[in-house]
């Protein structure tokens, strides 16, 4: 396999590879250092220094590297997708990159390290007048764009840390079963569920939309354990499988599921979802959360026809690709989808179902707004009924 790791200068990308390299599970793999490589590249076809080279070159250098890529079978390769310059960002990623590496992995560092260590790298001096802010910004670009991409053309994007502990098996059980379980693959097993003549179909996430609370919020403190961990895995609105992983994790051991009564129907969602049941569509719940405390919930409420969430048996894990798959899969055989959501994990599915509606239970929340402000050819919508509104996007008067 061929897999990509992208980040910011100082992030820890060659750390994390040499890491990977010396665990004793990869040893078919190599790591042709992309910098090194384009620099003695650029030396012996046009005499220079990469950095001296005009845009032209740096293409075609990049061309000769991706060639050479191509005839090795298992590499772990660093990457930048683009650079800050004066008036925006330079972009160094190609369609050439996207179509070549197997899983893209974002390593994703607190900024103010990442200022830290750039300080103190000699080769990387040129980026020393950039505040946390920038490095942010930064980061959120890439993150925001390689997400995108890969998406498109079904290309596994998981934003990693370096946390070893988690990290390291991740990549490893990922990998060695990675036809089962990349995203697109389990969508694939997931929609199996829904009878082939049902052609209308509604799919809801769960905690927050569904529900008003997060329910795996009540579920932790159920089993008297703190709610920082969680927080810190998904900081930066992150959710792709490696959050839902380490998620599953912390609760891998919790016997104690809170009583469904506990959770409180968000009324205006469910008015909407028994205003779709009546006009024949088959209602599908869709969770990344915790798949036995929402067969508990939907077992007291009796709200969905079918219930997809994390399996551990099967090792399902619902992330943000596996959503919009599971809608992009379906709207591509011909079905109609509505889909409704309320969080940033929810955006793929929103924006491959046939009719998307973002829903703000409580608040705005700022990935989504960011994400809506960068994508003003979005055809998500939000509920007319909706008191609390997101700007630049159109409102859905009817089902």
């Amino acid at each position: 396999m061929k897999l990509a790791f992208y980040g910011v200068s100082c992030c820890g990308k060659d750390t994390l590879i040499n890491t990977l390299l010396t665990s004793g599970l990869f040893n078919k793999y190599e790591h042709p250092r992309g910098s090194m490589e384009l620099k003695k590249i650029a030396l012996q076809s046009y005499g220079q220094e990469f950095n001296n080279l005009s845009e032209e070159q740096k293409k075609d250098v990049r061309k000769i590297f991706i060639k050479q890529l191509e005839q090795k079978e298992n590499i772990f390769v660093d990457g930048h997708y683009c650079f800050p310059e004066k008036n925006g960002f330079r972009i160094a990623f190609t369609q050439d990159d996207l179509e070549l590496y197997d899983i893209f992995f974002y390593v994703k560092t607190d900024a103010d390290d990442i200022k830290k260590r750039i300080a103190l790298s000699e080769k990387n001096q040129k980026f020393t007048h950039l505040t946390t802010s920038d490095i942010v910004e930064w980061q959120t670009k890439e993150v925001s764009e390689l997400r995108d991409a890969c998406f498109k053309v079904h290309k596994e994007f998981i934003v990693i840390d370096t946390d070893f502990d988690h990290l390291i098996p991740f990549i490893s059980h990922l990998m060695n079963n990675f036809e089962e379980y990349n995203s697109f693959s389990q969508a694939k097993h997931l929609v199996q569920i829904i009878p082939e003549k049902c052609n209308k179909i509604a799919l809801f996430d769960c905690d927050r939309t569904i529900i008003r609370e997060d329910s795996g919020n009540l579920f932790f403190e159920k089993n008297a354990i703190d709610l920082e961990p969680v927080k810190k895995i998904f900081d930066g609105d992150c959710y792709s499988q490696y959050q839902f992983y380490k998620y599953k994790q912390l609760y891998a051991s919790f016997t104690e599921i809170p009583e469904p009564h506990l959770f409180h129907l968000n009324n205006d969602i469910m008015d909407a979802l028994k205003e779709l049941r009546q006009k024949g569509y088959m209602i599908v719940g869709v969770t990344s959360g915790i798949g036995a405390v929402w067969k508990k919930i939907d077992g007291y409420y009796a709200i969905f026809d079918k219930l997809i969430s994390n399996d551990s048996v099967q090792g399902l894990i619902i992330a943000d690709f596996t959503k919009g798959y599971i809608a992009q899969i379906l709207a591509d055989r011909g079905k109609y989808v509505f889909a409704c959501g309320d969080s940033l994990a929810d955006i793929y599915m929103l924006e491959s179902s046939s009719c998307g509606v973002i829903y703000a239970p409580q608040k705005i929340r700022s990935s989504v707004a960011s994400y809506l402000n960068n994508h003003l050819q979005t055809k998500i919508k939000q509920f007319a009924f909706n008191s609390i509104k997101y700007e630049n996007i159109g409102e859905c008067h009817g089902l």
